[in-house]
């Protein structure tokens, strides 16, 4: 069999930054304390716990099995995540992305060149999933600002809603930057439409479901934070899952 022409590019890229609030905590708390609970610890826990953060509607992040990371440190851990259904014309499909999420001293990568589609018979009878390359890179970085109190205008507004680049110094906050290339053989009825008009289709249904997952879940992982950094029995619970991973190895 001739190896497949994947003439059809969709390539798209986007950024979203969520504000990092961290209550203030009591007077009495020992410096220690401050620097245990700060935005850097937090984003060096395990990150087989990124399965507790919450996930936009119809998507989800499953730790696979094998990958036991019970502390920091720089070994990848895989995990499979499902997108919420995107729909092509037509067609409706939901990707399901095997993915490495590989911790680093200024950063977390999360990288995959391994996805599958499901949701149509249309898939199975062209073998869509043999024809196309996939490769994506999300960058999580963050600004710790240990100074950072919480901000008094903020009943107007979520503080954590999705900022511009130009976001004013001084606040701690969580970024992550995505690319994603796909190349594709497009199959029959799709492949009689001229390819500017499948990219250009391809590129808007795809930069919109990036935008969707991205900014939820940079959103939800500030929150989480909030919430960790602030609630001792939900710091001890996340203590206590590095501590069952431990003794399952």
């Amino acid at each position: 069999t001739s190896s497949r022409i994947k003439d059809t590019k969709v390539a798209v890229e986007g950024k979203s930054t969520a504000l990092v609030i961290r209550p203030p905590l009591p007077p009495q708390s020992s410096t220690s304390l401050v620097d245990d609970v700060s935005l850097t610890n937090y984003m060096r826990l395990p990150v087989e716990q990124y399965v507790l953060i919450e996930m936009p509607l119809g998507s989800s992040l499953t730790k696979l099995d094998g990958n036991n990371n019970s502390s920091y440190n720089e070994t990848p851990t895989e995990f499979e995540l499902v997108v919420p259904e995107i729909t092509f014309f037509n067609l409706t499909l939901q990707p399901v992305v095997l993915c490495t999420v590989q911790p680093m001293d200024d950063k977390v990568v999360i990288s995959s060149n391994n996805c599958y589609l499901r949701g149509s018979p249309f898939i199975e009878k062209t073998r869509l999933n043999e024809r196309f390359d996939f490769q994506v890179r999300t960058s999580l970085t963050w600004n710790d600002d240990d100074d950072m109190q919480v901000l008094s205008k903020s009943s107007s507004a979520d503080n954590n809603e999705q900022r511009n680049d130009d976001e004013e110094e001084g606040c701690s906050s969580i970024t992550a930057t995505t690319s994603i290339d796909v190349d594709v053989d497009v199959p029959r009825p799709f492949s009689s439409i001229p390819k500017f008009i499948l990219q250009r289709t391809g590129n808007a249904a795809m930069k919109l479901s990036l935008k969707f997952i991205q900014a939820n879940f940079v959103r939800n992982l500030a929150n989480d934070y909030t919430k960790w950094c602030s609630d001792d029995e939900y710091r001890s619970y996340r203590a206590s899952l590095s501590l069952k991973e431990t003794t399952n190895l």
